[in-house]
């Protein structure tokens, strides 16, 4: 329930994207933990009206920037190929002085059309929903093909810079705010151990190894619609932190939450392991859609890309427990620790199932006729010097 005045406030705001007199009821939409999101109901359509959390987005021009050059570059696409763009893509609403944002008493909204009839999910249970959401993160990087990545802005540094994240971890040691980093020695030693690795995937971007892509950098279930009928994935949502980067992190981070069989903050570490079944669902599925895009040398790092991307994430996790809590929400005191504990357990699930998780990389090529240099030759080892 939305009381009177916020629900003025929210009629001052929607005057700059729609005709207030025209909507039927305003409700909150609940399941972001970023931005402060509302539906509007009208008879034409319903809108999805967010205010911009800038303590997060500390550039939220540019983030839109961003959002829109990538929408605008497949709406095209998706139109050319006799699609309906109100569904394959995000639909941005522009204020009534064509801007992407409107500024209210110094806060940012936007407004975007909701895509009714389609459902996200916080945890996919069934390998063929995880295909179709492999599918769905392989489709936005087909559709992007041609997109240049110079036109995005780095709207929020660093994002997926594992040697950055590192250094950052070594300034929250020292300061230990908390007194905290003694009783975590086994996890500080773990991440010492791995420095040598947290340049690597960066390194191939900037020797041009690999190609520098268009990147979702949150691919995780619930950033995915599905049709309520038919359960196929439509397309990705929550476009926030769309900036240039590598396939390798969107495929990691996509099986780092949907490839385990446990939950993020779950503290029995026996239950925690890698689910090979959805391993081999979410790459056939992305693969699918990148044949004719992805580089040999990307489908070699595969696997290096979920392993890296687990440890970075712990590492993160571990870094804001030792700094007290300052980033990620928490409902108990050490919740941020179980989760670094929890994801630390996962990379050790990944490392000891590289061969099994490379083999099925390599089936999956077979199945879907890639050439014969995109085999694996060697195991690729995740090691401690790299």
């Amino acid at each position: 329930m939305i009381c009177e005045k916020k629900k003025a406030h929210l009629l001052h705001v929607c005057k700059e994207f729609v005709e207030t007199d025209n909507i039927v009821d305003i409700s909150v939409l609940k399941g972001g933990h970023i931005n402060e999101s509302y539906l509007l109901t009208m008879p034409e359509a319903q809108y999805t009206l967010q205010k911009i959390n800038t303590h997060v987005f500390r550039s939220p021009y540019g983030m839109m920037h961003n959002i829109e050059e990538v929408t605008n570059f497949i709406k095209k696409k998706i139109i050319y190929c006799g699609l309906n763009p109100s569904r394959g893509v995000l639909n941005i609403i522009k204020t009534r002085y064509d801007q992407t944002l409107a500024i209210i008493d110094d806060e940012y909204w936007r407004c975007t059309q909701f895509i009714d009839k389609a459902k996200a999910y916080e945890r996919l249970n069934e390998p063929e929903m995880f295909y179709e959401m492999g599918r769905i993160v392989g489709d936005f990087q087909n559709l992007l093909d041609g997109f240049h990545t110079r036109i995005l802005e780095d709207t929020i540094p660093h994002f997926h810079d594992t040697l950055y994240r590192y250094n950052h971890f070594l300034q929250t040691l020292k300061l230990d705010p908390l007194n905290r980093a003694k009783d975590v020695k086994k996890e500080i030693q773990k991440i010492h151990e791995y420095k040598g690795c947290y340049n690597y995937i960066n390194k191939l971007i900037e020797d041009k190894e690999i190609p520098r892509r268009v990147t979702h950098n949150d691919t995780k279930p619930s950033n995915v619609l599905f049709d309520n009928n038919t359960k196929k994935a439509i397309c990705l949502i929550d476009l926030d932190t769309v900036m240039k980067g590598s396939i390798l992190f969107d495929y990691g981070d996509a099986l780092r939450g949907g490839a385990t069989t446990a939950n993020e903050d779950e503290t029995d570490l026996s239950k925690v392991t890698v689910d090979l079944r959805m391993v081999e669902a979410f790459t056939k599925g992305m693969l699918s859609n990148m044949k004719s895009i992805i580089t040999a040398k990307e489908v070699e790092n595969l696997f290096f890309g979920f392993a890296l991307i687990t440890l970075e994430v712990g590492m993160r996790f571990l870094d804001d427990y030792i700094d007290g809590d300052n980033y990620f929400k928490i409902s108990y005191p050490t919740h941020n620790l179980d989760r670094a504990r929890n994801q630390f357990k996962l990379f050790d699930e990944i490392i000891a199932h590289r061969k099994d998780i490379n083999d099925i990389i390599n089936k999956v090529l077979v199945e879907l006729g890639f050439p014969d240099d995109y085999r694996f030759v060697d195991e690729f080892t995740f090691t401690k010097s790299c």
